[in-house]
């Protein structure tokens, strides 16, 4: 499976700004539960066990984090904090110091073995594909869920880029919009959504 990505003007009225950057143009996100399935197939770790270990090694990176330290995970990177503030003078001493000072972020340095296996991921340009212009308005979202709703009593996201001529990464974000206003709701699962119309009568639970 390729990666998606568009190519679009930066911002700006600099003359450097006006050239292209690439953006991934990402499906979903992907949360601990799901990828959790796959890990617990491949190894004789359960799911519960995955979750307990991240919540451990969540705390662990916290307290490390605030002592200053730098934390490494083999095989993933480095991580370490950002700080902000502002800058105050010292109007007696002259000395610069910070007042309020916040975690900025969390900096991530990839490993190089993470970098070396991801050298062979293949990528899709999407940008000719998914132009600003061929957003579809409401009333046509209105109309194609119309059209799509007369022949079933459910459609699933890849219903919506034939009827809308939209990209795959177009149809999951209208689809979360749908469902966000109540026009959609799902009667699936949270990894697999199987959609019926937002305040139609009760449908049982899809699973998968």
């Amino acid at each position: 499976m390729a990666v998606p990505y568009k190519l679009l003007k930066t911002g700006g009225k600099l003359p450097h700004n006006k050239d292209l950057r690439a953006v991934i143009d990402e499906y979903e996100t992907v949360g601990l539960r799901q990828m959790g399935v796959h890990i617990e197939r491949a190894t004789a770790m359960t799911i519960a066990d995955l979750v307990g270990m991240v919540e451990a090694l969540k705390y662990e990176m916290v307290m490390q984090l605030k002592c200053g330290n730098c934390v490494h995970l083999p095989g993933l990177g480095y991580f370490s904090l950002s700080v902000k503030g502002e800058v105050y003078q010292d109007p007696r001493s002259h000395k610069f110091r910070l007042l309020n000072p916040q975690v900025r972020t969390v900096r991530f340095r990839p490993e190089k073995q993470l970098l070396t296996e991801l050298s062979d991921t293949q990528f899709e340009n999407r940008t000719n594909l998914c132009e600003p212009h061929t957003t579809p308005t409401d009333k046509e979202i209105d109309a194609a869920l119309d059209q799509l709703f007369a022949s079933s009593s459910f459609i699933v996201v890849d219903d919506l880029p034939s009827v809308l001529h939209i990209c795959r990464s177009v149809a999951y974000r209208i689809a979360r919009r749908l469902e966000a206003e109540g026009k959609l709701r799902n009667v699936g699962s949270p990894r697999r959504k199987i959609f019926v119309r937002g305040g139609g009568m009760s449908t049982k639970l899809i699973t998968d």
